[in-house]
């Protein structure tokens, strides 16, 4: 599977917030937790909620054994939320992502086992 993803709503289901899943990078060759909240409901936990709960999940029930996160080294809001669902900064370097223009400075993280 390429690409797996799902909704995220507050807990009385009335707004969906946002979305979690993961993709697989063919370039890395490794599988990639992805995630979005929209602008007026960041900074409630919600991202750091769904990104522990998903990986808690691709680690339990597919046989993923490795996740990476990577993202752009200014994206501070999605590194701070990367780490504290439990992924470890593994590396920083120059990398062209599919939407990029050209390398740009990009920081690696991993997680390998449940963050539970």
């Amino acid at each position: 599977m390429d690409y797996l993803a799902s909704i995220i709503t507050l807990k009385d289901g009335a707004a969906v917030v946002g979305s979690v899943g993961y993709s697989y990078y063919e370039d890395l060759q490794e599988t990639g937790i992805t995630y979005f909240v929209g602008a007026q409901y960041r900074n409630n936990g919600y991202a750091v909620q769904a990104v522990k709960a998903y990986t808690e999940y691709l680690l339990k029930y597919y046989n993923v054994k490795r996740i990476i996160a990577t993202m752009r080294n200014e994206n501070v809001p999605s590194w701070k939320v990367i780490e504290k669902a439990g992924y470890i900064l593994n590396t920083q370097r120059m990398y062209k992502d599919l939407n990029d223009d050209e390398e740009e400075l990009y920081r690696f993280y991993e997680i390998k086992e449940n963050i539970g």
